[in-house]
Formats: structure tokens, C-alpha cells, sequence
């Protein structure tokens, strides 16, 4: 894991003040990860070249996807999303919480967290089809449509520069909230408030922003109802994955991987 990091001197916007900021849990190099071949379906232990961290990772292919992720070492390597050739989707799984020291009910009843996500060499070769799905889902769910999905729908506006945006819990998207010029490196930030509501940033770039919750550049995906003598945060009790699906043909590379907490 990186060393700790402290990310940003001002409360986010609709946060309190008192100097807190946003310190960085863990950082993990994903151009790091030691290279191995396509990987296609199933759970498998990634390790890292200059270091003993690992990271579990789920792939699954939908719809009749025959894309892979291939884990690759190197300055233009990461974990290589290759979305195939057919309409389908193949999704990466990331198991985070097994990464943090502590991922308790307190610690996510008392702080808001955030998990970035950098993806590089987007390109999407079906004109007005190629997406990504990419968001934050429970740890006992490793797809991007079920279980608590809650994130992006990203898709190519079929015009060669544009991409419409909307936000998607599980297989519902909502409609198109913006279409802007494609971003061919750019960084998801998942914000997570108290375990159980789930805000998104997409920033081009490589750099992790601050996080905004409830900022202008932020956009609520929302959470299932918390009920009386609710038993735990949805996203804490089952723990915590994010995800990333490349869609319908959709190229990319994942890149860096970082948790941060506002304390």
C-alpha cells in the first residue's frame, strides 16, 4: 500500500470544517501488478511487482461478451480492459474493504470515504454503442447490475467525439443527465456516505481530485432505504467492491486505485 497521504486542506463542499481532509487509506500503483494472461471469468489474487500487496479481482462476461482483463506490467499496462469484439460486456471486480486496516460500522457511520479509480486509452470502437459501466456495488455482489450497483452508464454518443452521461443503479439508468467530449484519461471517484449513499465524480486527467460531496462537479446515485434497527451500512456490512465493465467493444486501461477517508 502507499504511504499516507493527506489530499486536499479544506472541508469537502456540504462537509464540516475544524481543518479535516481527505487522507489517503491506500494507494495502489495498478501498472505495478505483476503480468499474467487474459483473464476471462473467475476470482483471481493479483500481486504487484515492487511490492507484497495483492488485490482480488472477479471477472464476468455478459450478454455474450468475449472481451478479457489481462493484468500488465509496465508504464502502458495496468489492468487491460479489452471489451471484445461483440455487443457484450466484461466486467472487473474489485474487492477493496480487505485492503483498508479498518472498515467497521464506526469508522463508516463517522467518515465519509472515497474510492478513485484512473482509467486510460478509453476509446470506444462502436460508434454510439461502446460503454462503460463503472461504480461501487456491495462485497457479497461482483457484478454491475445487481446486488447494490450504483454508479455510471457511460456511453458514445455515435458522432466520434462526444459521450452522453447517465447514473445507474443496478439495470436502471436514468436519463441522459450531460454529453460532453470523450475523456480518453480520466479518474472515477466514488464517494461513500455512511456506508450507504453513493455520489459520483468523473474528472479527465490522471490526478485523483479533492472530493466534492454534494458539490457542483458531484452527481448523487443514491441507496436503497435504511430502515428502523437497520442491522449495518449496506456497503459496509457486506463490504465494499467496485467495479468497472467495459461494454460493447469498449477499451481502457485501470491504472491506479485509491481510498481515501475525510477525518
Amino acid at each position: 500500500m502507499g504511504s499516507l497521504e493527506i489530499i486536499g486542506g479544506d472541508a469537502p463542499s456540504g462537509g464540516g470544517g475544524g481543518g479535516a481532509s481527505f487522507v489517503t487509506l491506500t494507494d495502489l500503483d495498478l501498472t505495478d501488478l505483476i503480468t499474467v494472461s487474459a483473464i476471462t471469468s473467475g476470482t483471481s489474487t493479483l500481486q504487484f511487482d515492487s511490492s507484497s500487496d495483492t488485490l482480488s479481482m472477479t471477472v464476468t462476461r455478459f450478454s455474450g461478451a468475449n472481451g478479457d482483463v489481462t493484468p500488465t506490467n509496465g508504464a502502458s499496462g495496468g489492468l487491460v480492459m479489452n471489451g471484445g469484439t461483440s455487443s457484450g460486456t466484461v466486467t472487473a471486480s474489485l474487492d477493496i474493504d480487505p485492503l483498508l486496516s479498518s472498515y467497521t460500522r464506526a469508522d463508516v457511520s463517522a467518515h465519509i470515504y472515497c474510492v478513485h479509480l484512473v482509467v486510460e486509452a478509453v476509446t470506444y470502437p462502436s460508434s454510439g454503442n461502446s460503454r462503460i459501466f463503472t461504480g461501487l456495488n456491495k462485497g457479497t455482489n461482483t457484478t454491475h447490475n445487481a446486488g447494490e450497483a450504483r454508479g455510471w452508464f457511460i456511453e458514445d454518443a455515435g458522432d466520434s467525439t462526444n459521450e452522453v452521461f447517465k447514473v445507474r443503479s443496478n439495470t436502471s439508468n436514468s436519463s441522459v443527465l450531460a454529453t460532453t467530449a470523450i475523456k480518453t484519461a480520466r479518474v472515477f471517484s466514488y464517494i461513500l456516505i455512511g456506508g450507504a449513499i453513493v455520489e459520483v465524480m468523473d474528472t479527465s486527467g490522471t490526478t485523483p481530485p479533492t472530493p466534492a460531496p454534494g458539490g457542483a462537479s458531484t452527481t448523487t446515485v443514491g441507496t436503497d432505504a435504511v430502515g428502523l434497527a437497520d442491522t449495518g451500512p449496506l456497503y459496509q456490512q457486506d463490504g465494499l467492491r467496485l467495479f468497472c465493465g467495459a461494454g460493447d467493444q469498449m477499451d481502457g486501461r485501470l491504472t491506479r486505485l485509491v481510498v481515501q477517508r475525510y477525518q
